[in-house]
């Protein structure tokens, strides 16, 4: 069971997705978020079930789950860079989504409700997947891919590190 998770970084819209995610899986654990870079708080985190705290700086004894607090793939690998990937990074998979049992995924992925992941399909480290995508099978997602909601990956197609594929984008092989 799930009692504290750590986020690094900090973008509201991120996390108010991660919250969703919990939430769908009846998970409430502690959350710390590092907001290292001291960034204001633009959208509440009103979510009652949660309990959290801000700090600036990466707890010392940081041995829990870990995730990326951001979306945006550039900004995923700067998280990362800093704080580096060597954390008990964990996934975020929303109980609504569909994973073929041949899907290999990486650390740190996010994915967010109705997303379809085919058979023998591979996803890398640090991948979001919003709402309602659709990944072909056997398709392979590089590391910190943002897919954003609706978007639809044929099947044997290959997206590339850091890529991004827009809102309601079709990528054929």
């Amino acid at each position: 069971m799930l009692t504290k998770l750590t986020i690094l970084g900090k973008s509201d819209v991120t996390i108010a997705m991660m919250l969703d995610i919990l939430e769908s899986l009846n998970l409430f654990p502690h959350i710390t978020i590092v907001n290292n870079l001291n960034l204001p708080i633009e959208h509440l985190f009103d979510n009652k079930k949660f309990k959290w705290n801000m700090v600036t700086t990466v707890p010392e004894d940081l041995t829990g789950p870990v995730v990326v607090g951001a979306i945006h793939s550039n900004t995923k690998m700067k998280i990362v860079d800093v704080f580096g990937d060597n954390h008990n990074f964990v996934n975020l998979i929303h109980s609504t989504s569909s994973i073929s049992s041949t899907t290999k995924l990486g650390k740190g992925v996010m994915i967010n409700d109705n997303t379809s992941i085919s058979a023998h399909t591979t996803i890398g480290d640090f991948v979001s997947l919003n709402r309602n995508a659709s990944i072909g099978h056997h398709s392979v997602i590089e590391n910190f891919v943002n897919i954003n909601p609706g978007a639809i990956i044929a099947g044997h197609t290959t997206i590339g590190q850091g890529s991004k594929i827009g809102m309601g984008a079709m990528v054929l092989d």
